[in-house]
């Protein structure tokens, strides 16, 4: 066997791992940088590193060091909101009497909520409020799996909704109008089709409430609850900055990030000090956690995992394995439309972050320019494609863990209306060409 031959074995090997992390009981953050490791050892050893090496390593820290410090600076912002109440505020709007408004308000809420925040936080958020709504296990697990497609269509329209989003973008494949643009429609087909379909369930039913009645205490709970509200505008108003800053100045995404999160800093957090110094004398003080708490609180396990698979995917780009793929499916499929969609069906079983990893090299740059339709189909496909199996996203992991949804219902329940999803909003891409 060759040494490329060899890389190739170990990827896969590492590959099928990170798939079967929940029987092997490995964890998949490890798996994926162990086996970056070894592959850019292996990668030492062939005949091209003595050329090529520092070059490689030198253009991989700068692309991978630019989506870790935006995704770990997004995190630490969404995780700032989060523990001083930001959130709380949804929770109280979302809350209804009537089951089928209940059910396409969250719906909405994480579809428009997730294009601001990640699918995962945002998956995260919703569960906590809905759990526990429904006493019968199809109609709340049938709300869980809304939630999961919701986050994962809403993050396909967004530069900072999703990873592969934010890669596309940080890469200069799409621009935030660019996808926003092109992909909002078909990401609205892709939440919507499912939507209706599940919606006789909920009609004429009310929801059965499972939380007791939030009790409200003039003066401090209404001063607390327009902190909360001050705190989740600012803090989403920070989120949108973000990209159309780094869009309109041509700025590292990254850096504006650390704007954002040095602002907190400096101006927000002191005022939330003082805002607690004022209701301390009127019983319970205002809760406060500033922004460097937010650092240890983030995913690590997470940010590990990406950081591995990027590295990953940047040594099967110098071997040139990325280019017989290339050539492989485009002999086998043919035209690119056709790569792509079942990209995105892969997407179900694999990992959407490598898939998009690879994809970046896939498809000539001068042929596709910045915000081609292929571009946009890409990132509609990579973010959506994962709902149609539980396990195919992250936010379908997160919503296994809290609420206990089964891979076997989802696929019985679930996993057909999410493709009729999927196939609508792919077929606007397909008219548009």
């Amino acid at each position: 066997m060759t040494l490329i031959g060899l890389i190739a074995a170990v990827f896969v090997i590492v590959y099928l791992a990170i798939i079967l992390e929940e029987w092997l009981h490995w964890d998949r953050a490890l798996l994926a940088l162990g086996g970056a490791v070894c592959l850019w050892g292996l990668y030492a050893m062939s005949d091209l590193a003595p050329n090529q090496m520092g070059r490689a390593l030198e253009e991989t820290a700068f692309k991978t060091s630019q989506i870790v410090l935006f995704l770990l600076v997004v995190m630490m912002l969404v995780e700032w909101i989060n523990e001083n109440g930001g959130f709380e505020v949804l929770k109280k709007w979302l809350l209804h009497d009537s089951a089928i408004q209940e059910v396409w308000r969250v719906t909405w809420v994480t579809f428009f909520l997730s294009a601001v925040i990640d699918n995962m936080t945002s998956t995260l958020i919703m569960l906590a409020i809905v759990k526990g709504r429904y006493l019968e296990k199809d109609r709340q697990w049938t709300l869980v799996s809304l939630v999961v497609l919701a986050a994962n269509a809403g993050g396909a329209w967004s530069p900072i909704g999703d990873v592969t989003t934010t890669m596309l973008w940080i890469a200069g494949k799409v621009s935030p109008l660019g996808l926003i643009k092109g992909g909002f429609f078909a990401a609205v087909l892709n939440c919507l089709i499912p939507l209706l379909l599940c919606s006789s369930s909920y009609m004429g039913s009310r929801a059965s409430h499972m939380r007791p009645p939030v009790a409200r205490v003039k003066g401090q709970r209404s001063h607390l609850e327009k902190t909360q509200n001050a705190i989740l505008f600012i803090g989403l108003c920070f989120m949108l900055f973000i990209p159309w800053v780094a869009h309109l100045f041509n700025l590292a995404p990254a850096m504006v990030a650390v704007m954002c999160l040095a602002c907190i800093a400096v101006l927000m957090d002191p005022l939330l000090i003082y805002a607690k110094k004022l209701t301390s004398h009127k019983g319970k003080g205002l809760s406060h956690s500033n922004i460097l708490s937010a650092f240890f609180k983030i995913d690590w396990t997470s940010m590990v995992f990406i950081l591995g698979i990027l590295l990953c995917m940047d040594v099967l780009h110098e071997v040139g394995l990325l280019g017989v793929l290339s050539h492989w499916m485009q002999s086998c499929l043919g035209d690119e439309f056709n790569q792509v969609f079942s990209l995105g069906l892969l997407s179900a079983v694999l990992d959407n972050i490598p898939l998009v990893s690879a994809s970046l090299n896939l498809f000539d740059a001068s042929v596709y320019p910045s915000d081609h339709g292929l571009w946009l189909l890409l990132a509609y496909c990579a973010g959506t494609g994962g709902s149609l199996l539980i396990l195919g996203s992250a936010a379908g992991v997160v919503a296994m863990g809290q609420e206990g949804l089964k891979f076997a219902w989802y696929l019985k329940h679930f996993s057909l209306k999410a493709f009729v999803g999927y196939l609508a909003g792919a077929l606007v891409f397909w008219f548009a060409r």
